[in-house]
């Protein structure tokens, strides 16, 4: 504050005036009767010109504080204080101001006390005398020396002796702050030091726990003007400063009462007082003030806990196990359909169902005996009606929960009833409705079985016939060439012709045939995808003989339409250590068939007709983009299912085909519908080509259930490049060379499979009931050299195998047997159950080895094919079926007898 800010200043010329004293003078506010915060209000330019004097007054250091102590609690004394290089004296103006100012340095030995601060904030005590401050007015003394001087001594001694054998501490200090002496009690009382050396160095606002600062100065100040007070104030405590300490341990409580002493002038020359320790009655003080603050919370919860019971939408009650029910809200009641009455009229039994009593029963039995809490769902005696105007028992849901005393003794038990009556009405309709639509999709899958055995059963004969008439013809052709080997002979060529027709008209329906097979499998798998019912079953196979089949498959459609197919390994399967892994060989069939199918189909037009596949392995996933290949999106699937046991331990790998076609190709916008379902690269494809629009679609989702994905590359007009890879588990190869379970003995490839089937001979016994099929198939296997035997239904199978060398009591002249071609729906006995009694007779031994057994169903379902599997088929081939497909598994399985 500026010279002369200071409002209500004595006169106007207060400013120049101090500005004018050469020495240094400044003013600070006071109070008798607030506390007010130290501060310099006005200073003059002597003051203000020594550097640093103010910062010095005004710093934390216990100097500093002691010397703004005294400037504000003394009035008109005669005493000086020494600090900062300077010697102080000090007056007041109306009671509000205080004025202190440096006195000429040779007055500065007229003070009985002084006290010496340096300029840097230490400080030393310097006293003309080594006793303690004491500062006795003359006229005291004398007063004093008036009594009886023989009393005084053993007067003071007693006093002394009465001071320290009290607990109040008792003590009198000097206004400057210095305590002049006090009792035992008070330095055991206070952090006051006893020894001699830092003992006047301690002023009472050493004492004061810092926050209390305030306080005590606005008491002080009191006592300084002359008036006794009392008060409480906090001092510090042995823990003060410490970290982590309490405030019980940073603090301690006392209550002071002090008086001025007054000399016969009105000076006041010290303050005396006692002080008592009130730290247990503050705690008691508290505790009675939390009490009753927990008391009055207990009561407004209370209050709270009854407006919230009465306003809840839940029942609520409380009941007493030896006086019964003490309380229930409205809600109990409404809930309950009971009228509201006293609690303790409430029966809890009458309330529920008859047939849920036992249920309640148990939950109260849990509560009574384990103590512990228990919920339950149960009918109420109350009824209610539904949307439909069904009448229904109302459902509730209870929660109780005793409250047990110190000794584990039940003393009440809080419950809660919720209504749940329309969710139990929603949960009974969801099951209904849940069960009408698994009953709807039961049958719709059985309607689309029954649809597809009775579909594939013609088809089979449909395809087989044809065939047949094809080789039939195709003999007729050879043999006609032999009778009339002049060309140009008119019956040549007009029989030539015919026959021509003919084959075209055959191959047409084989081709119809084969498209309708395509559809219904198409239809069968998607259903599956639908109900997320397809499984993946690993087995431990050699991907490149897997892969060999499927072209093995393909390659008489292939020659009939003089296409140029070619299979071969990439180096990259056995350098990754692939060439035995753990996969489902069914689905990477399912999907290689579905793009040599294709391949065939936009090939078979083309000027060059060639497809070539390619099989290779990876360690890692394939990447987006890959060869020239961009893979369609796919969503994230997990490899987790990979870690059963089934799969083996070894590492993961990725098994990858290319079918690379010269087709008509695909432009980029054609490529992009590719993977849809029921969708084709355009609108003439399907009347070109035919085709569902789902094969592609089937793929994809069968790689992905794989860990894979499938892509394509192509160029309208020159071809396209089809690839897929899914995730194996690399196997360490067996003893023996397996292949989906079966032992595949090495032999001569340089025969075709029909000159080899036509060279062994096979003795088959033909299990069908279809008439139809009997006939043709029968007349097919004939053809190539095997003897068949025809079984209506599974006991004249059984029958006839009685009549085998695999007979018990056979002798080497009984019928040979190589395999059985087993349909899976007979009357009499089905397929299924006859393999099982095969298997059984095998393990009692009236069966002297394995019989061979092939299902020929048209049960294509997947778990139909996997239950045949498990009722004791080796193998499974589903109708319609053309005798190619058929003769690799006939020559893999009859093998195994020789």
């Amino acid at each position: 504050m500026a010279v002369g800010a200071l409002s209500d200043s004595p006169a106007p010329e207060f400013a120049h005036f101090l500005d004018a004293d050469p020495i240094p003078t400044f003013l600070t506010s006071i109070s008798l009767t607030e506390c007010i915060e130290f501060g310099i209000l006005v200073r003059n330019k002597a003051f203000s010109s020594i550097q640093g004097l103010e910062n010095l007054i005004t710093a934390d250091a216990s100097a500093s504080l002691q010397f703004r102590a005294w400037a504000q609690a003394v009035l008109n004394w005669r005493e000086t204080y020494n600090f900062g290089g300077q010697t102080w004296t000090a007056f007041s103006i109306q009671g509000r101001w205080k004025v202190i100012r440096a006195q000429k340095k040779h007055d500065a030995d007229v003070a009985d006390i002084t006290l010496e601060h340096g300029i840097q904030g230490t400080e030393v005590l310097t006293k003309r005398s080594s006793e303690r401050p004491n500062v006795v007015d003359e006229s005291a003394t004398a007063a004093v020396q008036s009594r009886d001087e023989r009393l005084i001594p053993t007067r003071l001694e007693s006093m002394q002796r009465m001071m320290d054998m009290s607990d109040v501490g008792v003590f009198e200090y000097h206004p400057s702050g210095i305590l002049m002496r006090a009792n035992r009690s008070w330095y055991k009382l206070s952090l006051h030091p006893t020894d001699r050396e830092t003992h006047v160095d301690f002023s009472f606002m050493d004492l004061v726990y810092p926050p209390d600062i305030p306080l005590v100065m606005s008491q002080w100040n009191s006592l300084s003007q002359g008036t006794p007070v009392t008060f409480e104030m906090r001092w510090k405590a042995p823990g003060f400063g410490k970290p982590g300490a309490s405030d019980e341990e940073q603090f301690q409580w006392v209550l002071s009462a002090c008086v001025p002493v007054i000399d016969d002038e009105g000076t006041v020359t010290s303050i005396a007082g006692n002080t008592i320790d009130i730290s247990a009655q503050k705690k008691v003080q508290r505790d009675a003030i939390q009490q009753a603050e927990a008391l009055q919370r207990a009561r407004t919860s209370e209050q709270k806990f009854a407006r919230f019971a009465e306003l809840a939408p839940v029942g609520i009650y409380i009941f007493d196990p030896t006086k019964g029910m003490q309380y229930c809200n409205n809600q109990f009641f409404e809930l309950t359909g009971r009228p509201q009455t006293e609690p303790s009229e409430v029966d809890y039994s009458s309330l529920v169902y008859p047939e849920d009593l036992p249920i309640v029963e148990a939950a109260w039995k849990v509560l009574l005996e384990d103590k512990k809490p228990a919920q339950t769902m149960f009918r109420l005696q109350k009824k209610w009606k539904d949307g439909e105007g069904n009448t229904r028992q109302v459902w509730a849901q209870g929660s109780s929960y005793p409250e047990c005393d110190a000794e584990g003794n039940i003393v009440s038990i809080l419950g809660t009833m919720t209504d749940i009556t329309r969710f139990k009405w929603a949960e009974d309709v969801q099951r209904t409705r849940v069960e009408e639509a698994l009953e709807a999709k039961r049958q719709q899958e059985n309607f689309i079985d029954m649809t597809s055995h009775e579909m594939r059963n013609p088809l089979s004969a449909v395809i087989q016939s044809a065939d047949s008439s094809i080789q039939g013809l195709t003999d007729i052709s050879a043999l006609i060439a032999e009778l009339l080997p002049d060309k140009l002979n008119k019956a040549h060529m007009r029989l030539n012709k015919e026959i021509l027709s003919c084959l075209e008209a055959l191959q047409t329906i084989v081709s119809c045939s084969m498209h309708q097979k395509r559809i219904i499998d198409d239809v069968l798998t998607l259903s599956k995808l639908d109900s997320n019912l397809i499984q993946i079953s690993p087995m431990k196979v050699k991907p490149a003989i897997v892969v060999a089949d499927a072209v093995r498959m393909c390659e008489l459609e292939c020659s009939k339409e003089e296409i140029e197919l070619r299979f071969r390994e990439d180096q990259s399967l056995s350098s990754n250590g692939a060439e035995w892994v753990f996969m489902d060989p069914s689905r990477l069939l399912q999907i290689l068939l579905n793009l040599l199918t294709n391949a065939i189909k936009f090939s078979r037009d083309r000027p060059v007709k060639q497809i070539y596949v390619t099989l290779g392995a990876s360690l890692e996933i394939l990447p987006e983009k890959w060869n020239g290949i961009t893979f369609a999106a796919t969503r994230t699937v997990s490899t987790t299912y990979m870690n059963e046991e089934e799969w083996g331990h070894g590492p993961t790998a990725y098994i990858w085909l290319t079918v690379q076609d010269t087709g008509c190709g695909l432009t980029e916008e054609e490529q992009g519908k590719l993977f849809a379902r029921f969708s084709q690269a355009t609108p003439r494809t399907h009347v070109q080509y035919g085709g569902s629009g789902l094969g592609l679609f089937i793929s994809k989702s069968l790689t992905e259930l794989q860990s894979g994905c499938i892509g394509v590359h192509s160029e309208a007009g020159v071809g396209s490049t089809f690839a897929f890879y899914i995730g194996v588990k690399i196997a360490t190869p067996p003893s023996l060379t397996t292949i989906m379970g079966l032992r595949r003995p090495d032999y001569d490839r340089t025969l075709s499979i029909e000159k080899r089937i036509i060279a062994a001979n096979y003795s088959i016994l033909l299990v069908e009931d279809n008439l139809v099929n009997q006939k043709v198939l029968t007349r097919q296997l004939q053809k190539l050299g095997c003897n068949v035997h025809v079984a209506g239904h599974g006991e004249e199978a059984l029958e006839y195998l009685k009549t085998t060398q695999l007979w018990h009591t056979q002798s080497l002249a009984g019928n040979k047997i190589s395999i059985v071609l087993m349909d899976i729906e007979m009357p009499v006995m089905d397929g299924l159950t006859c393999v099982r009694r095969i298997r059984e007779l095998q393990l009692s031994g009236e069966l002297t080895a394995h019989v061979p057994v092939l299902a020929v169903s048209a049960n294509a379902r997947g778990e139909q094919v996997r239950q045949a599997l498990d009722a004791g088929m080796d193998d499974s081939i589903s109708k319609p079926f053309r005798i190619p497909d058929l003769l690799p598994k006939l020559e893999s399985l009859a093998r195994t007898t020789e």
